[in-house]
């Protein structure tokens, strides 16, 4: 994937949850369509800290020479971060805030930097180049979850007949 295409669709990421979650009541966001997945909300958060996440990983890689790249427990952080009980204005924010910051950062890295390296403990040797790729793959993974959440929590319109 170019670089541009990545950071088009890194920058994009805040307006297509945003598009998502328009028009829905707290009480939907805040609805599991099943008890052992999450919310609309739960996972606006999860992206949010996601972004934060990458966005710390890709500053390590470009200012420190092959770091470790630590993964992280998204089920422990979920609990201890309270996603269930977040804010979603809140949540909205900060995703657009930290979004937005990984892509403005990302565009101002050089080509050298874009190619500078890390270890992730599950992934093992990455690029900023690469990690940039997983997330746009992650993001596309938890927006097509959070249209499938949001057709489960909206109610169906009843047929006359």
């Amino acid at each position: 994937m170019e670089r541009d295409e990545i950071v088009g669709l890194i920058r994009a990421t805040p307006d297509l949850i945003a598009n998502i979650c328009r028009g829905l009541s707290d009480e939907q966001l805040r609805r599991r369509p099943a008890e052992s997945e999450w919310s609309l909300l739960e996972l606006a958060c999860h992206l949010r800290d996601s972004a934060i996440e990458e966005g710390m990983r890709a500053r390590r890689m470009v200012e420190e020479d092959n770091p470790a790249l630590d993964s992280y427990d998204q089920l422990q952080r979920a609990i201890e971060r309270n996603y269930s009980g977040a804010d979603i204005d809140s949540v909205m924010t900060a995703l657009r805030a930290y979004w937005t910051g990984y892509a403005y950062q990302l565009e101002r890295f050089s080509a050298a930097e874009w190619d500078r390296r890390g270890t992730h403990t599950e992934v093992g040797p990455v690029t900023v180049h690469r990690r940039a790729e997983l997330e746009v793959e992650h993001v596309e993974v938890h927006l097509a979850q959070m249209q499938a959440t949001r057709q489960a929590v909206t109610p169906k319109p009843q047929v006359e007949g």
